[in-house]
């Protein structure tokens, strides 16, 4: 019998079977590098209008594209921002938990990478943080992620410091369609999903996503289990207006993971987590989140001439839930019995065998400690939750004329207003009956808890706690943003040119229920201005090459976490605007066969404070005249050398420090005229942390045979510096951070589609870090070995001492889809 084989497929099978498999990724699917305004034209309406998409050959940015069918593809049970790691300058650090991932971009970390979902910004308010937690289920709703890097194309006024994320859903399709899902994968996780899609019944259109999932997680003790819900309803009365309203979200409960010395993980296993514990027999974990966050929004497009847009957008997010956590002012012990123990530890709280929390114990100490069954937070430890609650409403307008010939303009209102209340109730009394909170500076009095209140995500959205029955604090945080943007665009064959800018106010304000008495309870209202004015241009010198430019400046105001100190009203004097400058330039080539695109990019980072409390010792650091210089150069590639066959690959070099030194001051926290200590902080110089300054990555995607296709990734990670503990610089010398080894990641995965008569059967396989390398993704401490506090032992070069994450070893995943 003769094989018959066309030199693709040839090509592509042996890539399977040989070692040089090991080179390849699929980042960019094979039909497409770019993504056009279709993605959005697919769907009945998203608020198009105020969703700012970087257009091929034209908007003068750095961008990678991820489509939606890698994102099905490529998710899996990973979390989201894992799907971005095969693009330039883009590090995800996901050993932590299900929803702890953290991403960084160009050496920043995600309070300065803007993450915008359909045009609206999702950073936290607060302090700029992402919670992916919140945001799960995009793995099955998202249909395009565009990774904007550097100033991004957003007119908002956003923290695009690194970048800029943005992630457009699936809305209200205009063809009718049904899809049933069901992923399964290592250590117990699977998520089964059901979408329906009405299309375009007249003037009205559904469509709707629910999906559950479950999983032990990786690590001990990182459980997780959650929904996601997604509803669109499409009305369409004429060709003049659109009117689309989505709400959905994804309640969830996980377990988290904690750095923990390398030293532990020796003696435990890599997947030790030092906040498992064990409980009368059942498993229970020192630190555990939950929450519900619900989103909507109206979004109305309005084609109001042939040359003039309106598009609008308003929308609101209710969050509830927290995290767990103990609560008292006795510890338990360390996971080291050779470590001197804290005198405030509760003996046998800690089992030395493996390393877990013995609950037990505490149970019993607890029992013999207190008076009538009401324990004190002086002399006991009970479970608590701190509630992280919020409710943030806005409103996105822009509008768009275009002129008779090449030019076009954008302007439009920004604005946003956010309460969240933060509060601490008791999760578990760990045998007591109630506790009386006499450590706190609660002016009101001493205060006894009897109530505990389950992490359920769903009684949660609609819980109300008393004021007696709150621990630790109780205090409100609201802010008031308003902006308004505009934007002069020019067009034509041979070039593109844009210039923008940006002016907001921002009102920060506080109310304190548990500090201060009614009377004194509100904060002053801070009022800050920012603004920001960004420009550049695009040339094509021919049809296949174009060079581009870009540079911007931002006045950012502050995170209202830096406004004020110590979690009190107490404002901080030495916050005040920072200080952005962004320039890079571009260079693309394009051919039948071949994409190129090559930027090279500086970006300084000025007038930064920052605010540490350690509450456990009465004091808070404030640190200022922080600078940053980040500086790099960036490739990516896609080759097609074979009609069958895509090869890609990435490459990110930069050179990430701070810029100058910085200052430290370190107040007493009950009374901040009381200075502790002062000191330089050496930073001049220094390389920044949490990711590696150095990566690249090879891969293919390959069609073998007809409804096969194969692919792989491999990634290389090097220059990738500890973190640094203030507490251990002694005065006025240069910190000096250790280097983590050097790491690599390969990944593969397969895909195999039957094609029904209207329906196709669609079946997925990936394994992810197939050779089951063991690395370090982030250092906590920078110790060495002779310093105070270290080991004197190494592993893989680093004293053993050091409070570290190890990334995941190997893992697995596959999925059935059902499209019909």
């Amino acid at each position: 019998m003769k094989l018959k084989y066309k030199a693709s497929e040839l090509f592509c099978f042996l890539s399977i079977m040989v070692p040089t498999s090991m080179f390849f990724s699929q980042n960019i699917p094979p039909d497409s590098s770019t993504i056009s305004e279709k993605v959005i034209d697919d769907v009945l309406i998203i608020g198009k209008g105020v969703i700012d998409v970087a257009k091929e050959r034209e908007t003068p940015i750095a961008v990678s594209i991820i489509k939606k069918q890698e994102i099905r593809d490529k998710g899996g049970n990973q979390e989201f921002p894992a799907i971005m790691k095969n693009t330039p300058s883009i590090y995800v650090n996901d050993a932590t938990g299900y929803g702890d991932a953290k991403m960084v971009t160009r050496g920043f970390d995600q309070s300065n990478t803007a993450v915008l979902v359909n045009g609206q910004p999702v950073n936290g308010m607060e302090d700029g943080t992402v919670y992916w937690t919140n945001w799960t289920g995009l793995i099955d709703i998202a249909n395009t992620v565009q990774v904007q890097r550097g100033l991004g194309s957003s007119k908002l006024a956003v923290s695009s410091v690194g970048g800029t994320i943005n992630i457009i859903t699936k809305a209200t399709e205009k063809k009718a369609s049904s899809t049933a899902r069901f992923v399964t994968g290592n250590d117990g996780f699977w998520r089964t999903t059901y979408e329906y899609n009405s299309g375009l019944q007249g003037k009205w259109g559904v469509s709707f996503a629910t999906s559950t999932w479950r999983g032990d997680g990786y690590s001990r003790g990182t459980k997780g289990s959650g929904q996601n819900y997604f509803l669109s309803i499409g009305f369409q009365p004429n060709q003049k207006h659109n009117f689309n309203f989505i709400i959905f979200g994804a309640p969830q409960n996980h377990d988290h993971k904690y750095y923990t010395k390398i030293s532990d993980y020796k003696r435990y296993g890599y997947k030790y987590n030092v906040n498992q514990g064990w409980f009368h027999g059942k498993e229970l974990l020192l630190r555990s989140n939950y929450y519900h966050k619900s989103v909507a929004n109206l979004n109305w497009d309005w084609k109001i001439n042939e040359r003039s847009t309106l598009s609008t957008v308003i929308y609101g997010s209710l969050g509830r839930g927290g995290g767990t956590g103990g609560f008292g002012s006795k510890y338990i012990e360390t996971q080291n019995i050779s470590t001197p123990q804290s005198a405030n530890a509760i003996p046998g709280s800690r089992n030395q065998q493996n390393g877990t929390i013995n609950w037990d114990a505490i149970f019993d100490y607890n029992l013999t400690h207190n008076t009538d069954g009401i324990g004190t937070g002086k002399d006991n430890y009970i479970m608590r939750s701190s509630v992280n609650d919020h409710q943030w409403y806005g409103l996105v307008s822009n509008f768009n004329h275009k002129f008779k010939k090449h030019f076009e303009f954008n302007v439009g209102i920004d604005g946003r207003a956010y309460t969240g209340t933060h509060f601490q109730q008791a999760m578990n009394f760990m045998g007591l009956s109630g506790v009386s909170d006499n450590i706190s500076t609660n002016v009101n009095g001493m205060n006894t808890v009897t109530k505990n209140y389950n992490i359920n995500p769903w009684s949660s959205l609609f819980r109300n706690v008393s004021k007696g029955q709150k621990l630790g604090f109780d205090y409100d945080e609201t802010i008031q943003y308003i902006g308004a943007f505009g934007q002069f665009e020019y067009v034509n064959k041979f070039m593109s040119a844009f210039i923008q800018g940006v002016i907001s106010e921002q009102y920060n304000s506080r109310k304190d229920r548990f500090n201060y008495t009614p009377t004194n309870q509100k904060s002053k209202t801070l009022n800050n201005t920012g603004y920001n004015i960004k420009g550049g241009a695009n040339f094509k010198i021919n049809k296949n090459h174009n060079i581009f430019a870009n540079a911007g400046y931002y006045s950012r105001q502050p995170f209202q976490n830096n406004l004020f100190l110590n979690w009190k009203n107490d404002v901080n004097p030495l916050a005040d605007n920072e200080e952005i400058i962004g320039l890079e330039i571009g260079y693309e080539l394009h051919y039948r066969f071949l994409d190129v695109s090559i930027n090279i990019y500086r970006t300084s980072w000025n007038n930064r404070v920052e605010t540490i409390s350690n509450e456990s010792i009465n004091q808070i650091e404030n640190r200022s005249g922080i600078d940053e210089l980040h500086q790099g150069i960036e490739v990516e590639l896609l080759a097609k050398p074979l009609k069958k066959l895509n090869i890609k690959g990435h490459l990110s070099l930069g050179s990430w420090k701070y810029n100058g030194n910085a200052h430290s001051t370190t107040y007493d926290s009950n009374n901040l005229s009381n200075i502790i200590s002062e000191q330089d902080i050496l930073l001049d110089g220094v390389k920044t942390s949490n990711a590696p300054q150095f990566s690249y990555g090879v891969g293919l995607v390959c069609k073998a045979f007809k409804n096969f296709s194969f692919d792989a990734d491999l990634n290389r990670y090097e220059k990738l510096y500890s973190d640094f503990d203030i507490t251990r610089v002694a005065g006025n010398t240069k910190i000096d951070l250790i280097e983590l080894p050097d790491y690599f990641t390969l990944d593969v995965g397969a895909s195999y589609t039957i094609y029904l008569d209207n329906s196709s059967l669609r079946f997925r396989a990936n394994v992810n870090n197939v050779l089951n390398d063991v690395f370090m993704t982030y250092s906590k401490t920078n110790l060495k070995s002779g310093d105070k506090g270290a080991d004197n032992v190494k592993f893989k070069g680093i004293d053993t001492a050091n409070q570290v994450y190890f990334g995941n070893g190997r893992t697995w995943n596959f999925g059935v889809t059902y499209n019909f």
